[in-house]
Order: structure tokens, then C-alpha cells, then sequence
């Protein structure tokens, strides 16, 4: 017997709107995993120059969105270090053969930052407010 109290086949399903479809959770279930791995990744390693993170997952790939205020060797390395991170994180599970692309805007994470339309995992405050 499920110590779950609902007939569900994930405890996340509860939380769910109840008309989406078994795809539909499924797409919402590995969001929030990949969302939450790229999370555990990037533990430590958002500095003041990491102005935004977004998460995209494709079909066929995970994509970290990052938006700097400019590149530097610091910055660099520790976006290199959030993409290894998360494919320790991901190895042996469903994603582990989903290929990590990062990519990098450096600028605001405003309307321009093609990470603003996927996930954001983590935006920073404007500077002066």
C-alpha cells in the first residue's frame, strides 16, 4: 500500500491541475528535475557578475541560459562548472545522455536575454533598488 493517500503515480501529481494530460505532467515533472539539478549545481557558484539563469529543456538537449554583466575567466569557469556539475547530477538518471549547452548573454537579463522566456532558476536584483 502507497503511503500516498491519492491514487497517483507521483506525489508531485497532486499539486497538478487535474485536466493535463499524462504528457503534460511528464513535461512539468522533468522541468522541475532539471530545474532543480541545475539548482544544486550552481550551489556556490553565482557571483556578483551572474546576473541570470534560465533552464530550457529541449527534446534533445538542456540548455542553461546565463546572463553576466561581461565575460571574464572567473565567470567562464564557473559556468563550466555549473554545466559539469549538472551532468554529474544527471548521470544515471532519465537525462543522462541529454547534451548540456550553455549559453551566455552578456548584458541585463532583460527582454533581450533569450533566457527570459525559458525557466529562471535565478535573476538578480537590479542594481540601485
Amino acid at each position: 500500500m502507497s503511503r500516498y493517500p491519492s491514487k497517483v503515480d507521483h506525489p508531485a501529481q497532486q499539486y497538478y491541475n487535474p485536466n493535463l494530460t499524462a504528457a503534460e505532467e511528464r513535461a512539468l515533472l522533468r522541468r522541475n528535475y532539471l530545474v532543480l539539478m541545475t539548482g544544486q549545481a550552481a550551489l556556490g557558484l553565482i557571483g556578483a557578475d551572474m546576473l541570470g539563469i534560465a533552464v530550457e529543456g529541449r527534446l534533445d538537449a538542456v540548455v542553461l541560459h546565463f546572463a553576466i554583466t561581461t565575460r571574464t575567466a572567473a565567470i567562464e569557469e564557473d559556468i563550466d562548472d555549473i554545466a559539469f556539475g549538472l551532468r554529474a547530477f544527471l548521470a544515471g538518471g532519465p537525462e543522462q545522455h541529454s547534451p548540456i549547452i550553455s549559453r551566455v548573454h552578456a548584458g541585463r537579463p532583460d527582454a533581450t536575454w533569450p533566457g527570459r522566456s525559458h525557466t529562471l532558476l535565478y535573476l538578480a536584483k537590479p542594481q540601485g533598488e
